[in-house]
C-alpha cells in the first residue's frame, strides 16, 4: 500500500546488483547544522527577508540565488524540482526553476549554463554497466559531474581521483568478484562525499503477460537497458498449454522469395 518511494542517498540505486547497503554512507536530516554550515561559510540573511545573503564585497552582498536546470518534458522531474525548492526555502537557499523542454535542456547543460540540475533514471546508477564512464571524470567530457573547461583538463578533486581509479579498473578487468569489491569502493567515497545529492527512489516493474515463460522473477527494469530490453527476448516462449489465437492476422505469413504475394 506504499509508500513506495525510499530514502536515496545518493550513489548507486538499491535495484543495481551492484549496490551494497554497507558501503552506503547515510546523513541525518539536520537543518540547524545545515544552516550553521551556511553561516561558517560567510552566508547569512542580512536584509530579513528569509533568504541567506553574500558577504557584504561579494556580488553586492544580493540574495543566493541558485538557478536549477529541470526538463519541463516531465511531471515527475518538475515535481522533485519544485520539492527542492521548497526544502531550501527552508534553509534560507532560494531556488529559482529554469525549466525548459528537453533538447533546450540538454543544450544548456552542455554549455554549463546552470548551478543545478535534477537527473533521473541515470542508466550509469542504476546498471553500472551501462555508460560506466560516466561515474567518474575519467576523460575531459566523460561525467555529468564534473566536465572540463576550455582547457580541456579535468581539476579532480582527491576523492575524484579514487573515483577514476576505480572506474578504470572496473571496466578492464572480468573478474567479478573484484568488480564488485571496486564498486563497494565507489560507492562509499561517493555516497560519503556527497557527489550526488539523492532525492528519493522508487521502484520499477517489467510488466509482461503471465503466458510468457522464461523470464527470471524480479527483472530490474534497468539491468542492460530501458524495460523490455533487460531480458533476452529471443529466448523468451509461451508454453504449449497457454498458447492461443492470439494472431491479429492469421494465415497471412509472406509466401516465398519471388512469389506473387502473401500465401492464404
Amino acid at each position: 500500500k506504499g509508500p513506495f518511494t525510499a530514502i536515496y542517498p545518493g550513489g548507486f540505486s538499491s535495484g543495481t546488483s551492484f549496490y551494497d547497503r554497507k558501503s552506503t554512507v547515510y546523513y541525518p536530516f539536520d537543518l540547524q547544522r545545515a544552516k550553521a554550515e551556511l553561516a561558517k561559510a560567510g552566508l547569512k540573511d542580512t536584509d530579513g527577508d528569509g533568504f541567506v545573503n553574500f558577504p557584504a564585497g561579494t556580488a553586492g552582498g544580493k540574495n543566493v540565488e541558485i538557478v536549477m536546470l529541470v526538463n519541463n518534458d516531465y511531471t515527475t522531474d518538475k515535481s522533485l524540482a519544485e520539492g527542492v525548492v521548497a526544502q531550501m526555502e527552508k534553509l534560507g537557499l532560494r531556488v529559482v526553476l529554469n525549466g525548459v523542454n528537453g533538447t533546450q535542456r540538454d543544450a544548456i547543460q552542455y554549455s554549463g549554463r546552470f548551478d543545478w540540475l535534477i537527473r533521473r533514471n541515470d542508466q550509469e546508477l542504476t546498471s553500472v554497466v551501462q555508460n560506466t564512464e560516466q561515474l567518474a571524470p575519467v576523460g575531459p567530457k566523460t561525467s555529468w559531474n564534473h566536465r572540463a573547461p576550455e582547457s580541456g583538463e579535468v581539476d579532480l578533486m582527491p576523492f575524484e581521483k579514487d573515483l577514476v581509479d576505480i572506474v578504470n579498473k572496473f571496466v578492464t578487468t572480468q573478474d567479478n568478484d573484484q568488480r564488485a569489491d571496486l564498486m563497494k569502493k565507489f560507492q562509499k567515497i561517493s555516497t560519503e562525499h556527497v557527489y550526488n545529492v539523492g532525492l528519493t527512489e522508487y521502484p520499477g516493474a517489467l510488466i509482461v503477460n503471465k503466458r510468457f515463460s522464461n523470464i527470471p522473477q524480479g527483472t530490474p527494469i534497468f539491468m542492460f537497458n530501458w524495460a523490455e530490453d533487460s531480458i533476452i527476448r529471443e529466448r523468451v516462449f509461451v508454453a504449449a498449454d497457454k498458447q492461443a489465437k492470439y494472431e491479429l492476422f492469421p494465415d497471412e505469413l509472406p509466401g516465398k522469395p519471388g512469389d506473387k504475394g502473401p500465401m492464404n
